[in-house]
């Protein structure tokens, strides 16, 4: 019982602590964003001058890097800087994947490269972006990010050109590793082996390649398809330009961004979130009552606890007694203690009102018999009986195998 009453204390004398945590100012800033519009935007690319500084001449037909980097240029959502070619056009058993980094002007990674199964033997043929086609597709990435998957270390694509692969995600199309691109296989077979879609580079180079090119990375994948260029996203309009002797310098259109109004400073939004039954202001007069609020706004929660402790006592009258008298006693005395607290007549004929209605609360509660306390009892264990039951429906439910793995990202067999 010492110890109930010296909580209740301790939550009177704590009051103002209380109400002022449960008021929060929050103050935002939010940037207004000013309205954008894409523009055509012509711009001149020379591609001969940036062929020739990356000294690839031996490594990378001029024809297909000029299609890589046009596309390159106009592809706004990439980080930049690196450009990943793959040239389909030569056999699985010479090194047809490279990456450029165009800022140090230096092909960084030159290797081979497995293709699908149903896209040819040693030089692919047919291309595809439907799923369990088994072929490989073609046209422009971007690289998303890094994984160990079923074939190990490896990174997720992205298409962006429709209906020639943007299929790349569903299909779990992805750059990893494996032994069938190795010397000993090459060696063993003439040509390397096939995947089920997926780019495959040797096991001992695939970690630091991708680690390379991860995270939004251009990538172009270039083979043997006379329909590719007419149906692509960012080749289409410039076929004239491949047709003939390839151009060194070219003249292409590009979406930019551009503001439609010039920006504005940034705003400073404030909001108050306050309690319902507690409400400061900033002027003196609400002050001068502001401990008597508090208090008042906090007796309702404390004849809560009064009401929960009251089944653990013994005796009734006595103790209905002792809890109102302290309540209201303590109360008083805080209001007293306190100088720059003056009730008016009205806050103070209220308060009292309060308190003989919480007192009157408090009565018909104690005298009530058993019987509710008993029949609560009852409907919590009902209650808790449900939740059970609820539980082990949950623990009972039962995904399909291959969403459970696709969900976790393990254990998923890549084609």
């Amino acid at each position: 019982m010492k110890k109930v009453l010296i909580f209740f204390s301790m939550l009177l004398l704590a009051s103002n602590n209380f109400a002022e945590e449960n008021l929060m100012t929050e103050n935002v800033t939010e940037n207004i964003q000013q309205p954008v519009e894409l523009k055509k935007q012509k711009i001149v690319v020379d591609v001969k001058s940036v062929y020739d500084s990356l000294n690839i001449k031996n490594k990378i037909d001029y024809s297909i890097f000029q299609k890589a980097y046009l596309g390159y240029v106009q592809i706004s959502n990439k980080n930049p800087g690196v450009l990943i070619i793959i040239d389909y056009t030569k056999p699985s058993n010479e090194e047809r994947f490279y990456v450029l980094d165009l800022n140090t002007k230096k092909l960084i990674y030159s290797t081979r490269v497995a293709h699908s199964k149903n896209s040819g033997l040693e030089i692919p043929l047919e291309f595809s972006d439907d799923p369990n086609s088994y072929q490989s597709s073609l046209g422009f990435f971007v690289t998303l990010g890094e994984y160990n998957g079923a074939y190990g270390y490896s990174l997720r694509l992205k298409g962006l050109e429709e209906n020639i692969n943007a299929n790349a995600e569903d299909r779990a199309i992805v750059i990893h590793g494996g032994d069938i691109v190795e010397d000993e296989y090459i060696k063993k077979f003439g040509f390397a082996g096939r995947s089920l879609g997926c780019p495959v580079l040797p096991n001992s180079l695939t970690r630091e390649i991708i680690d390379f090119i991860k995270h939004g990375r251009v990538l172009f994948i270039y083979g043997n398809d006379e329909e590719y260029i007419d149906e692509s996203r960012y080749l289409s309009k410039l076929a004239p330009v491949f047709e003939g002797s390839p151009k060194n310098i070219v003249e292409i259109e590009k979406l930019v961004e551009v503001q439609r109004t010039s920006p504005t400073p940034a705003t400073t939004v404030v909001t108050t979130t306050t309690t319902p039954t507690t409400v400061i202001a900033d002027n003196k007069k609400d002050n001068v009552n502001r401990e008597a609020t508090i208090a008042e706004a906090n007796i309702t929660k404390i004849f809560e606890i009064i009401k929960q402790e009251y089944k653990y006592t013994n005796n009734i009258d006595n103790n209905k007694v002792a809890y109102t008298k302290l309540l209201k006693d303590a109360i008083q005395e805080k209001l007293n203690k306190t100088p720059e607290v003056k009730e008016t007549a009205e806050n103070k004929k209220l308060n009292d009102e309060n308190i003989n209605n919480q007192e009157k609360v408090v009565e018909q509660t104690i005298i009530t018999d058993n019987t509710l306390e008993t029949k609560n009892e009852a409907e919590t264990e009902v209650s808790q009986q449900n939740e059970n039951i609820q539980e082990n429906k949950k623990e009972e439910r039962k995904y399909p195998e291959e969403v459970t793995k696709k969900s976790l990202g393990i254990g998923i067999k890549f084609k």
